[in-house]
């Protein structure tokens, strides 16, 4: 009887565990998006702001301007009468511009003749420009844009040759083998360029950090990104451990704020300071609230949320940070809520199923010993909330399907 009961407690916690797992999708884990299936998901963590739509107050206007020296000016007429059959009185001038693309293609020949020695019978060719090896090549104008659509907008090398023909009315056929040759000159060329924005980048007070896995010519390898709102800096290695980031050369020597997701390597960057993601943490959260129902957990995620608008509002009013009352006000509240959560979890959790709520004590562990992490971004508004900014910056190569050198 003892046994049965011992293996009915082992099965409920492996049904619970199971539930939970069922329960998780991409919304309130680290699940791709493509695990959902037909689910319903709601990706969006925001609670409504009460702010009006559209472009807000200190927000650069996106609008498309007119033009102080367009190329072509014409004059159209003027209403001369009004409906009512009086004559109208001239007012402001009114503007109105179409824009257009007209693509030139331009052609350099360069002319001589070959000489031949009247003695040895020796020939030479005409002393044709340094890099003019060929006899139609390629400017770095037209490599720029095969680089550019191949690497950044992971056009693949067959497309790049197709609209480059339909772009220059089939003037300019290039062969996909010379995108790859455009792509591999330009990883030569450009050593000088990367230590630029290496350079760049260590000035920066914060940098986002990310890294994930990546195939590169057949083998998979770990790709590490760092970057800033200006410049971005992304590396293929063989895996993400700690020669991988000392070969980067940025993190080891990096003094600033460093925002990642909860990356532990970065314990071992003593010289920086470290900025914890706070998206990750409000997803786990939720699934935990999903499957357990607390609503202390609902109260730490809105709390969060609270302060991450309180911060928006503050930036409208030119602040830079919270005071230090504010920061240590904020702090306890934080530290408050977890105490509760802690509570409600002791009252209502069975100690028999010790693997069911592991999870959710991982969780708290974790929100409590980086709390000065997790609100960083309250010391210092040049930090966000999340660390979305890599994320999105890594879309550039994780959507690559077709990678032939990653420099």
């Amino acid at each position: 009887m003892q046994n049965l009961k011992k293996k009915v407690l082992y099965l409920e916690e492996q049904l619970g565990i199971a539930r939970i797992s069922l329960e998780k999708n991409s919304s309130n884990s680290s699940k791709p998006s493509s695990t959902d299936g037909f689910k319903k998901v709601i990706q969006n963590n925001r609670v409504k702001s009460g702010r009006k739509p559209g472009r807000e107050k200190g927000h650069p206007r996106s609008a498309p301007i007119v033009s102080e020296t367009p190329d072509e000016v014409i004059q159209v007429s003027k209403v001369n009468t009004c409906t009512c059959g009086c004559h109208t009185i001239e007012g402001e001038e009114v503007k109105r511009e179409i824009v257009s693309i007209k693509v030139i293609t331009y052609r350099t020949q360069y002319v001589g003749k070959k000489t031949k020695c009247p003695n040895c019978s020796k020939e030479y060719s005409p002393k044709f420009p340094k890099g003019l090896k060929n006899t139609v090549q390629y400017d770095e104008s037209v490599k720029a844009l095969l680089v550019y659509l191949n690497t950044y907008c992971n056009v693949p090398n067959e497309k790049v040759a197709d609209f480059i023909k339909f772009l220059t009315k089939s003037e300019i056929n290039i062969a996909p083998a010379t995108v790859i040759n455009a792509i591999s000159q330009f990883g030569k060329k450009s050593k000088g360029t990367l230590e630029k924005i290496k350079k760049k980048i260590l000035k920066s007070p914060v940098i986002y950090e990310d890294e994930s896995p990546i195939n590169v010519n057949g083998k998979l390898m770990s790709l590490i990104g760092v970057y800033t709102k200006s410049v971005s800096l992304t590396c293929a290695f063989a895996n993400r451990k700690m020669e991988s980031f000392k070969e980067m050369g940025i993190l080891d020597r990096y003094i600033g704020t460093v925002c990642h997701d909860h990356n532990n390597i970065h314990k071992s960057f003593i010289q920086s300071k470290q900025s914890e993601c706070n998206a990750h943490p409000l997803r786990y959260c939720k699934a935990e609230y999903e499957v357990h129902k607390r609503e202390s957990i609902k109260e730490f995620m809105d709390y969060l949320l609270v302060l991450r608008d309180k911060v928006d509002n503050y930036k409208l009013k030119n602040l830079t940070s919270f005071s230090e009352e504010e920061y240590e006000e904020a702090k306890k509240q934080y530290i408050q809520l977890l105490n509760n959560w802690d509570k409600e979890y002791l009252d209502n959790i069975d100690k028999n199923k010790p693997k069911y709520y592991q999870s959710e004590r991982c969780l708290k562990a974790r929100l409590r010993e980086y709390i000065d992490d997790h609100l960083r971004f309250l010391t210092d508004f040049r930090i966000d909330f999340t660390n979305n900014l890599a994320e999105r910056r890594f879309t550039t190569s994780k959507n690559k399907t077709k990678s032939y050198r990653l420099f």
